[in-house]
């Protein structure tokens, strides 16, 4: 279950980014992944669970939001999503192969959401902010 080195990596992220921003408290992290990425949401969720279960990000929630799978087709150029991630025939010329992937194998911290530390000098804030690390 390499979603646990994913997580890891995630909670390694997230500390760095509460750090780098003057974030309090982490409220709700939200997380994308694409169908193509390799990673089950489930298991996602499961290894947060346990990664935090104890420590400065007890209780945060983690949403994963799903990405799905859209390519452009090989033949005819017209953009869908599949049905399939495997046989891709594409729905106007029948082309099966020489697809573009246009999305599905992201996996990001799309979000984090937390109370920001009130003592961050000239920080112009509410009291409650979502950082995209996306940008």
């Amino acid at each position: 279950m390499h979603e646990l080195s994913l997580i890891h990596s995630m909670v390694e992220i997230i500390r760095e980014e509460r750090d780098k921003h003057g974030m309090k408290r982490i409220l709700r992290v939200r997380v994308v992944n694409g169908a193509l990425s390799g990673a089950v949401s489930d298991a996602l969720a499961f290894g947060w669970e346990c990664m935090t279960q104890e420590g400065d990000l007890q209780g945060v929630a983690l949403e994963v939001v799903d990405a799905p799978l859209q390519v452009t087709c090989g033949g005819c150029g017209k953009p869908f999503t599949p049905e399939d991630k495997h046989y891709m025939p594409c729905p106007d010329c029948g082309e099966i192969l020489g697809h573009d992937i246009v999305s599905g194998k992201e996996l990001y911290i799309d979000e984090i959401e937390a109370d920001l530390d009130e003592s961050v000098e000239g920080a112009e804030h509410s009291d409650d902010t979502a950082t995209k690390t996306g940008d």
